[in-house]
């Protein structure tokens, strides 16, 4: 996306920033503190200082796992991008698009989005329905999910990512069957010098849009983020 795209997309999203002064409003309000991040987000004074408010995470998240921070989040928090858990797939594009270092540029072994919760009372095996192990087959790659006993599906915590392949082939998701526990969610710590490398260098393997696609597609994604568009 070109420089004047970029300035087109940040008068149109910025809606209460004015003048790049973003930096100054953020030291009038800190905001919610427990706002969700992208993978390998930093910690979050760095990446609040880091995150350049460019939305380019958001225009790669082809799930539509990522959305604008509202001004009801804090004033600190516009323009930042909040994650909803339950459509990553950790496709890895949001780090590979972010300039500015607030996304760590790390292996997706070495996320940790959350742990899976189990709950008995809307799991088809623990309400003796049927046997279900979906869970168990769809984290062939962490096998974090185990059947003790043969019957009952277990998570191991320290071997779940949170990745989220189960929740997506659960059949009871739902009604809640599996959940996930974002207060384990990893932060990384910022890299010690900050360099900041040309978007082009980070964007190769994401598909380029026309400008009509990406304007269509992003003020679809402003309205839902803002509420216009139910």
């Amino acid at each position: 996306m070109d420089c004047d795209r970029r300035k087109f997309l940040q008068v149109v999203a910025g809606t209460v920033v004015v003048g790049g002064g973003l930096s100054g409003m953020a030291g009038l309000a800190s905001g919610k503190d427990d706002l969700l991040r992208p993978p390998g987000a930093i910690t979050e004074p760095d990446f609040l200082a880091r995150c350049q408010r460019c939305m380019r995470c958001v225009d790669a998240c082809e799930p539509a796992a990522l959305q604008v921070a509202h001004i009801t989040d804090g004033i600190a928090n516009v323009g930042t991008p909040i994650l909803d858990i339950y459509k990553c797939i950790q496709c890895m594009d949001c780090m590979r698009v972010c300039p500015s270092g607030a996304l760590a540029k790390v292996a997706e072994k070495e996320l940790r989005m959350g742990v899976v919760v189990i709950h008995k009372d809307a799991c088809l095996t623990y309400l003796n329905k049927r046997r279900c192990k979906v869970c168990v087959d769809a984290c062939r790659e962490f096998k974090a999910i185990k059947l003790e006993k043969r019957r009952w599906p277990v998570v191991d915590a320290k071997k779940c990512t949170g990745c989220g392949a189960c929740l997506r082939r659960c059949p009871e998701t739902e009604r809640g069957a599996l959940t996930v526990d974002t207060t384990k969610i990893k932060r990384f710590e910022a890299p010690k010098e900050r360099v900041i490398e040309k978007l082009e260098s980070r964007t190769e393997v994401i598909p380029q849009k026309t400008f009509g696609e990406w304007f269509s597609k992003r003020m679809e994604k402003l309205s839902q983020a803002y509420g216009l568009n139910k």
